[in-house]
């Protein structure tokens, strides 16, 4: 076991007080003694506590059993077990001793001239605490707590390091004897050799237990074709059987993408595809080798969204089928816990996944007949909704551009004919007319412009401070909220983080919501606009008091081209793009959108965004 680091801080405080002339505690007048215990006398009481020691299971039993007897067999008032667990000290019984007594004796142990009291290999006898020279440094604190003599005998299971001391304290200055320190040995002995089978007898079930659940997984893996139910027992098995947190398993897809199946994964984080050499998975199946990490934030893979849920050890086992790597299986701890795979757990994985291997190859072989035959009718069937979209967008666009293409046209024959005249007052609303409905075409191919840009080419990214923006619309749409008599609200925070994107997109997607909001609220109703950060994010609605979507078509309106209702849409406009280009435009600034609404009540969109920097 490592020894503490040397402190001499507590040492430094001691000696200072001492100069400062605070008077020492005169050793107190002696205590009359019990007679001490025949060695028959210790003898049965060594027997008894076997016998207790060996009919328990729990280690804090097994602590009182043995301060209990250490206090009966060597006439001790007082007794205390110190546990050593990676440099600190724990103190499973306490008994007879203050606190504030304890206390010091956890500091005072990591002074290096206090080592030989608190880290022996051998049993150290103080029959007088005033006179021995090694208590020097703590007459003052075990004065106050009025004992006399004190005997420390070593916790030392064979083949181990030390794993602590029993102490046991008399008040008076009777001497510990020859037979009084093989007696405290005996006990500590027999305290070691009792831990050391309740461990044992604790691991055995531990076993028991895993082997349950490999033999379930076999079940699972021998039973199951279909390949969801595969990777989701195997997964979640493994994770328990290794006591991990929350898991990944990652099937390799045409030799370039790997999809990911998770495991107790926190809600917020987004698995997305990983391409061909990006992370720790892709590592693990290109090399076709376990990785262990131990420090996951020091790690050159790391990735920031696992460190911010405080992934600490992380493991990653291939699965594969004779020479070919199929995925990987990645366990890991979350919450900055402190555990660690064992040796034993990296094999286990590594075992599950060798057999995970052989039944997702089964199962992919099982499925391909059916995938074969499928493949052709999905083919027919999305042939078929192409060709209906096709028909449908050809039919909305006509519609959408007949109307103003014939204003257009009108109004042009009524000043090329001179029906009208020089330019008059009711000539200049005709032209106005005409600007307006070009304005609407213009909008119409900006629209298609910005899908093919969010789609297919990079978004610029540069600071944007979303609050600005927000309050840039509020301005431009405050006299077109009071022409519709609509009530335009804004809740907007101070202070929002920045974000980076393309502030031209992002302006349209969020004219598109707004505009959506003012054409379908009422008259008297609500427009409102919120910004707020949260959690390296910020969030925008845009909510109104309107007529609302139905809930069955929630989960379609962001396809390009669908339209909530025809006879709305004819009343309304539009040629259901809007919302498809908002929520590719969102994605493409790697956010979120949602959607609730409620008939005759209304409806709020949301956006969420990283902020600058993730």
């Amino acid at each position: 076991m490592n020894q503490p680091e040397t402190g001499q801080a507590a040492l430094s405080q001691t000696s200072a007080e001492s100069r400062q002339g605070k008077p020492h505690r005169q050793k107190p007048p002696p205590v009359t003694a019990s007679p001490p215990l025949t060695t028959e006398e210790q003898q049965t009481i060594l027997v008894q506590t076997a016998k207790a020691l060996l009919a328990t299971s729990s280690p804090e039993d097994l602590w009182h059993i043995m301060a209990d007897a250490s206090r009966r067999v060597l006439a001790a008032e007082r007794t205390a077990v110190f546990l050593y667990d990676a440099g600190s000290v724990i103190y499973p019984v306490v008994e007879g001793l203050s606190e504030g007594y304890i206390t010091q004796m956890c500091q005072q142990n990591q002074l290096s001239s206090t080592l030989q009291l608190w880290y022996p290999q051998e049993p150290v006898i103080i029959n007088d605490i005033y006179s021995d020279p090694r208590t020097e440094l703590l007459h003052e604190v075990m004065a106050a707590e009025g004992f006399a003599a004190f005997a420390v005998f070593p916790l030392l299971p064979p083949d181990h390091e030390l794993l602590g001391v029993l102490v046991v304290y008399r008040d008076h200055p009777q001497p510990f004897t020859t037979e009084d320190k093989a007696a405290g040995q005996m006990l500590t002995h027999m305290a070691t050799l009792a831990l050391n089978n309740i461990m044992l007898l604790a691991e055995t079930r531990l076993s028991l237990a895993r082997e349950q659940q490999l033999n379930e997984i076999a079940r699972t893996l021998a039973s199951a074709l279909d390949l969801p139910t595969i990777l989701d027992h195997v997964l979640r098995l493994t994770a328990n059987i290794v006591e991990a947190d929350a898991g990944l398993l990652g099937l390799v897809i045409d030799h370039q993408v790997m999809m990911f199946y998770p495991y107790n994964v926190p809600a917020h984080i987004v698995l997305r595809p990983a391409p061909r050499g990006r992370g720790v998975a892709w590592e693990v199946v290109q090399n076709c080798e376990t990785l262990h990490i131990k420090q996951y934030v020091s790690h050159h893979l790391a990735q920031s969204k696992w460190i911010e849920v405080g992934v600490t050890t992380l493991l990653a086992a291939p699965i594969t089928v004779t020479d070919l790597c199929l995925g990987v299986l990645v366990l890991f701890n979350l919450n900055r816990s402190p555990k660690e795979f064992t040796a034993r757990q990296i094999a286990l994985v590594e075992s599950i996944g060798r057999q995970a291997g052989v039944a997702i190859q089964h199962a992919r072989m099982y499925a391909e007949a059916n995938q074969r035959s499928a493949a052709l009718r999905n083919a027919l069937n999305r042939q078929a909704e192409l060709d209906d979209l096709k028909n449908k967008f050809i039919q909305n666009v006509s519609h959408e551009l007949r109307t103003p293409l014939g204003i257009i046209h009108g109004h042009a024959e009524l000043l090329t004919l001179g029906a009208l005249g020089e330019i008059q007052p009711r000539q200049r609303e005709s032209v106005d007319i005409i600007s307006r409905r070009v304005r609407m075409l213009i909008d119409m191919v900006d629209d298609l412009t910005a899908m093919l840009s969010a789609e297919t080419q990079e978004m610029r990214r540069e600071e944007i401070n979303m609050s600005l923006l927000l309050y840039s619309m509020l301005d431009e749409y405050r006299l077109q909220a009071h022409k519709v008599g609509v009530v335009l609200k804004a809740e907007i925070t101070d202070n929002v983080p920045m974000i980076k994107g393309d502030i031209t997109h992002l302006r349209r997607a969020l004219d598109n919501l707004t505009s959506n909001a003012f054409k379908f609220t009422p008259l008297g109703g609500t427009v409102t606009l919120r910004l707020w950060p949260e959690d390296q994010q910020i969030i925008i609605e845009a909510a109104d008091t309107g007529i609302g979507i139905p809930e069955g078509q929630l989960s379609r309106i962001f396809e390009r081209f669908y339209q909530v209702d025809g006879g709305v849409k004819r009343q309304h406009g539009g040629t259901g793009l809007g919302l498809a280009l908002v929520k590719e435009i969102v994605e493409a600034h790697r956010g979120q959108i949602f959607v609730t609404s409620k008939l005759g009540v209304g409806t709020t969109f949301q956006i969420i965004l990283p902020v600058a920097g993730l």
